[in-house]
């Protein structure tokens, strides 16, 4: 007697039959870069077109959390730079001429807490480090971390300096943790109340959808499972920065995947927070680089969404706070896709568009 088969696959397997007669027949690509652009970032046939055109695009998406902040945005960039892109952001190189960006620096292939050397912490930083209690503290940090700095002597006068490296130490020891145990083993913060685990968090943006890791399960599964099953077409490597954002600096460590697509040739950058200072509670980027095969002259999209759950912003203060922090991102965005295609057109010898 045959056995009878569960709902949900017969669904699943009409739909693949559905959906591979609709590419045979042209009516759906999925390997067309237009495709993903539209759907991961919501965009409308306007859209599309001024995206096609060579115009950049920059948008707010719909959040799939209340206090989550999504912007999403686009540029096509003519010549052969892809691989100069994807080098720069291994290196940082494309970060260090940011106006957003203080300071940042790469771990070593093996981490040692002496890379996080020239990172230096605002006064105001060090200050709420020194009245630094649980539930009551203007620095994020996990209820033990906070205990750790009510032992440091703050009546020496290297008091600054200790904090500073206790501070820089309980940073490696973040990363340290995290390399051995992904992203389950994240920093619960209690520096107010109700604390957030930054697990819990980066878990839900990782199940965000539209997601440009739909389109790269190798790199999706690397991530989720970190760092238990690695893809072989994926590379690692973790960074420090300090950068501006909202009303002080934000010091933050990231992980970064860089997947390659050993068939199409396109590249997927996922950036994970394991850690933030200040009013970001999770944080999920995702580049996505596309080589445009269907044009006569050479040229790749560039697609980027960030999902990120954003703290402090509650009540009154919140709702005036919460546009100007979006407006600042999709603005900030939109500058950075601009110049980011000039620079690379203009070093590849490729004339402005009319």
């Amino acid at each position: 007697m045959m056995a009878r088969a569960a709902p949900g696959v017969v669904i699943a397997a009409l739909l693949a039959v559905v959906c591979h007669a609709a590419v045979r027949e042209g009516l759906i690509d999925i390997a067309d870069p237009r495709t993903v652009l539209r759907d991961q970032l919501q965009l409308s046939d306007a859209d599309l077109s001024a995206l096609v055109q060579g115009r950049a695009v920059a948008k707010t998406l719909t959040s799939s959390a209340p206090r989550e902040m999504a912007t999403a945005g686009g540029v096509r960039i003519r010549g052969s730079a892809m691989a100069r892109f994807v080098n720069q952001f291994k290196t940082l190189e494309g970060f260090r001429t940011s106006q957003f960006v203080l300071q940042i620096e790469k771990f070593g292939q093996e981490p040692q807490v002496r890379d996080l050397d020239k990172l230096t912490l605002e006064p105001e930083d060090v200050e709420s480090l020194r009245t630094c209690r649980v539930g009551a503290c203007d620095v994020q940090l996990s209820a033990d971390d906070i205990q750790r700095f009510s032992l440091v002597n703050w009546k020496s006068p290297n008091a600054a300096r200790d904090a500073a490296s206790l501070y820089r130490t309980i940073l490696f020891e973040h990363l340290v943790r995290y390399r051995s145990t992904g992203t389950k083993g994240l920093v619960h913060y209690q520096d107010q109340e109700p604390g957030v685990s930054l697990a819990l968090e980066t878990q839900s943006l990782l199940d965000a959808r539209p997601s440009l890791l739909e389109h790269a399960p190798g790199l999706r599964e690397h991530i989720r499972q970190y760092p238990s099953h690695p893809d072989p077409h994926t590379e690692d490597f973790f960074y420090w920065s300090k950068e501006v954002f909202g009303f002080k600096p934000v010091i933050g460590l990231n992980h970064v995947g860089v997947h390659t697509d050993p068939t199409s040739g396109r590249v997927t950058i996922v950036t994970i927070q394991i850690y933030a200072s200040h009013y970001i509670e999770g944080s999920l980027g995702i580049n996505a680089l596309m080589p445009d095969g269907g044009s006569k002259e050479t040229a790749f999209y560039w697609a980027f969404v960030n999902r990120a759950r954003v703290g402090r912003l509650g009540g009154l203060l919140g709702k005036l706070a919460r546009p100007v922090v979006q407006h600042r991102a999709r603005s900030g965005l939109m500058k950075t896709l601009v110049q980011t295609k000039q620079r690379f057109e203009a070093a590849g010898g490729v004339q402005p568009s009319k």
